[in-house]
């Protein structure tokens, strides 16, 4: 049996990933594992912010997730893919998941899933209820620079 635990959208769902190395990531995308309950309509934004700044942000719909998946059905659950082309420094930044032309309500709604174990997220001691987990996204780099050259 799977259990999916989710914070529904209402206005935004946000959370603060670190970036640890000292280094520069080349992102060339990240994927939130999203909830989609009933096809709500509306325009849905995932932002990475740094100290309020927007740096980059990426759009989705319903239909998006429904065609990315090949299916008429109004509910899945997936991984997001959306594409970025942004190079970050060492340091924290925050994932913002915002809309526009969208009403929550518990017939229609997005969901942010939460993660119990992701390589991205910092560790969460295992006696922390699911509620309370980080959310589930992944990120992906293009191959980066071998500054030894």
């Amino acid at each position: 049996m799977t259990t999916l635990v989710c914070d529904e959208l209402i206005t935004t769902l946000s959370q603060t990933i670190n970036l640890s190395y000292d280094r520069i990531y080349h992102f060339a995308g990240l994927k939130i594992k999203l909830l989609m309950f009933n096809a709500p309509s509306g325009t849905f934004t995932l932002s990475i912010k740094k100290s309020g700044d927007t740096l980059a942000s990426a759009d989705f719909t319903s239909a998006d997730i429904k065609a990315d998946l090949t299916t008429s059905n109004d509910y899945a659950y997936l991984y997001k893919a959306l594409n970025f082309s942004l190079p970050l420094k060492k340091g924290s930044y925050e994932l913002v998941l915002s809309s526009a032309s969208y009403t929550y309500s518990d017939t229609s709604f997005m969901g942010w899933l939460k993660s119990y174990v992701n390589v991205f997220n910092e560790e969460v001691d295992s006696t922390v209820p699911y509620s309370d987990k980080p959310f589930d996204f992944l990120i992906y780099e293009n191959v980066r620079e071998d500054l030894t050259r």
